[in-house]
């Protein structure tokens, strides 16, 4: 079956765009190559803590492979990650049948981790998150071998895991205390094994001969042996693995406290409101873990918690023994501490829960603990033919969630990662994108480029938008010639200074306001308008669309102009619609950014709209800007004021609406 996903992952691997991190986390690591040879500096890079363990074994391979096209490189590094996902899929079914000694439940493991919508997606092009999340999978896996095993082999090749893993987040040393605290109980509770202490027996009163003693002081220091066997392994692996501790080995404490005040800013849509660090509300990411995942999965995540929980109450003297039991409180553990940590410091998490991925892993054996514990109770029944019925009925359920959750991955790909589920109103218009985040990657972008490179084959593509250089990233894994023929022309790229943009791509998560252009291509999600690529010369387009546009700029500027903005732009209101227009403008002048202010009769001024570099359309060489304006029907308003995008404070305009009687009767209205 993973031979069966890998093949799948070579024949998509080019479908996923660049994601945000990938540029910054290939210079980063460059950048810590440098450093392990003398030659860079680390101490002013915030970015530091982050190893090297999964992100130089790239590098490495791509040199090797003497890849130097951004193309090639790319797409080397998101097979790579894919393949190190679906490994971390292998050694859950390898966990699930070392657990429950059942084939059957760990493959449905193996499918239901590797087929969550998002982390599918995630799992191409995202090198910080997914790798964590495969390591601890790996690391689970190698811990339970170790506590069965009970060797200071097995302990020392855990302690490696969880090296790497803490290397990759130090997030991973949640497992790293897990391992020590349960090794450190066993250690308390040491016993002879049953058939040892049988063979040894016992004196007339319950005292042991001195042989079992001797036995039980050799089991501590066997004990001992393998938790000195793993703290080492994992320190030594940690310390190898991390060029900013072979200096200071102390900073390891810095990277914690960078866990929960990175310096990085939490900003997204989060229920239909704008959130930011610190004010994140306590539940926003038990929130987004809820919506975003599998039903099936969240039901069969708590059916298990449920059962692990009962069970230790019924028989809490199976939690202080290596038991399987143990082992699923310690998954339980893996699942609520780090979300309890992330609620009580208050940490800084953004775009929705892509850095907890990582819980991704217990949630998942969790969820193969709640089909367990439901198939066990139906072998309960007394009827032999009712439980027979109701364990096929279980297996055909879960069949069809895993069937559910592959068809949400054909049908979004290759935009998984804006998977959404039952939870979450996906059928109306808009819906999705005006309450939550949806871009934040912007691997879309190259949808948008490859679309404007085959519908304009022959053409030069001068294209700006709020993320040129996010844009650039995209195209960096395009094919060379479609390259060549993009070219970006505003900051911080630059790349045809003076020419005017021919298209104008802008993300509109939730709808937003209508297109300013004509829309040559849109991306729609959910019936949420993602992406749009918009023509700035609508001429480009066909000859109707430019005679459309020509005709709405000569309306517009038929009568008298309400006001002019310092920056030469005539101000028209036509009803409820704002009109920008200026002649021969320049090519700087079709990218403006306006802020729009109203003064109602009483009160504060209202903050419309704050529009920034948001572009027109020209038409025969001049700007047209059309603006519809919110309406306010409790508010009339007196005066609209218009400034400039860099700044809030002074209007460079002021449209008088109470000069107007029809304006005012219209705000009335």
């Amino acid at each position: 079956m993973v031979a069966l996903f890998a093949v799948l992952g070579i024949a998509v691997v080019d479908d996923f765009g660049v994601s945000t991190d990938e540029f910054q986390q290939r210079l980063i690591t460059q950048m810590k190559i440098d450093y392990a040879l003398g030659t860079g500096n680390l101490s002013l890079n915030h970015n530091r803590y982050y190893g090297v363990a999964f992100e130089a074994p790239l590098i490495l391979v791509e040199r090797l492979l003497g890849f130097t096209d951004s193309r090639a490189i790319y797409l080397i590094r998101h097979l790579l990650t894919h393949l190190f996902f679906l490994a971390g899929g292998w050694f859950c079914y390898l966990l699930t049948c070392r657990l429950f000694r059942h084939r059957y439940l760990a493959l449905f493991a193996l499918l239901l981790f590797l087929l969550h919508p998002r982390i599918y997606a995630h799992s191409f092009f995202n090198s910080k998150d997914l790798p964590f999340l495969a390591a601890f999978m790996i690391a689970l896996y190698l811990a339970q071998r170790a506590f069965h095993r009970d060797t200071a082999a097995s302990f020392a090749t855990c302690g490696v895991g969880v090296g790497v893993l803490i290397n990759l987040r130090v997030m991973g040393a949640v497992l790293f205390a897990a391992v020590i605290g349960l090794r450190a109980l066993d250690l308390m509770l040491a016993r002879d094994r049953p058939a040892r202490r049988r063979m040894l027996g016992t004196r007339p009163g319950g005292r042991r001969w001195p042989r079992a003693r001797a036995h039980n002081r050799a089991a501590r220091r066997r004990m001992l042996g393998t938790m000195a066997a793993f703290a080492l392994a994992a320190a030594g692996t940690l310390y190898a693995l991390s060029p900013y501790l072979w200096r200071d080995p102390l900073a390891i404490a810095d990277a914690f406290s960078d866990l929960a005040r990175h310096p990085n800013l939490t900003s997204g849509v989060f229920l239909g409101r704008w959130v930011g660090w610190p004010s994140i509300p306590p539940h926003y990411l038990p929130t987004w873990m809820a919506v975003t995942t599998p039903p099936a999965t969240l039901l069969l995540c708590l059916i298990g918690v449920g059962a692990a929980v009962g069970r230790g109450i019924a028989r809490p003297g199976s939690l202080l023994r290596n038991t399987p039991l143990r082992f699923e409180w310690l998954l339980l553990a893996c699942l609520t501490l780090p979300i309890a940590a992330v609620i009580a410091l208050n940490s800084n998490i953004y775009d929705g829960w892509r850095q907890m991925y990582f819980l991704y892993a217990p949630l998942c054996l969790l969820a193969v603990c709640g089909l367990r514990a439901l198939l066990a109770a139906a072998r309960r029944l007394r009827s032999q033919a009712a439980a027979v019925r109701l364990r096929r009925g279980l297996s055909a359920l879960a069949a069809a969630a895993l069937v559910t959750a592959a068809a949400d991955v054909v049908r979004l790909h290759p935009n998984q990662e804006a998977y959404f589920n039952l939870l979450v109103d996906r059928r109306t218009p808009e819906h999705v994108g005006r309450n939550w985040h949806l871009m934040y990657w912007h691997t879309q972008y190259r949808q948008a480029l490859e679309y404007l490179a085959e519908r304009f084959p022959d053409s030069t593509l001068y294209v700006d938008g709020w993320h040129s250089d996010r844009m650039s990233d995209n195209r960096a894994i395009l094919p060379a010639a479609a390259r060549r023929r993009i070219l970006f022309t505003s900051p911080p790229l630059d790349e045809a200074p003076g020419q005017p943009a021919s298209f104008y791509v802008i993300n509109r998560p939730g709808g937003g306001d209508p297109p300013l252009g004509p829309v040559v291509y849109a991306l729609r999600i959910y019936h949420t308008t993602i992406l749009e690529a918009i023509a700035v010369d609508p001429s480009l387009v066909d000859q109707a669309t430019a005679d459309r546009y020509r005709a709405a700029y000569r309306a517009a500027v038929a009568g008298e102009p309400l006001a002019r903005t310092e920056f030469g732009f005539d101000l028209y209101l036509e009803g409820r619609t704002l009109t920008y227009a200026k002649e021969s403008c320049r090519p700087e002048d079709t990218r403006q950014g306006f802020v729009l202010r109203a003064v109602p009769d009483t009160g504060e001024e209202v903050n419309l709209h704050f529009d920034f570099g948001r572009y027109g359309v020209r038409v025969d060489g001049n700007c047209l800007i059309r603006r519809p304006l919110p309406y306010y029907p409790e508010r009339p308003f007196r005066a609209l004021k218009v400034g400039r995008g860099e700044s809030r404070d002074e209007p460079s305009a002021t449209i008088d609406l109470a000069a107007s009687a029809d304006e005012l009767a219209e705000q009335r209205q």
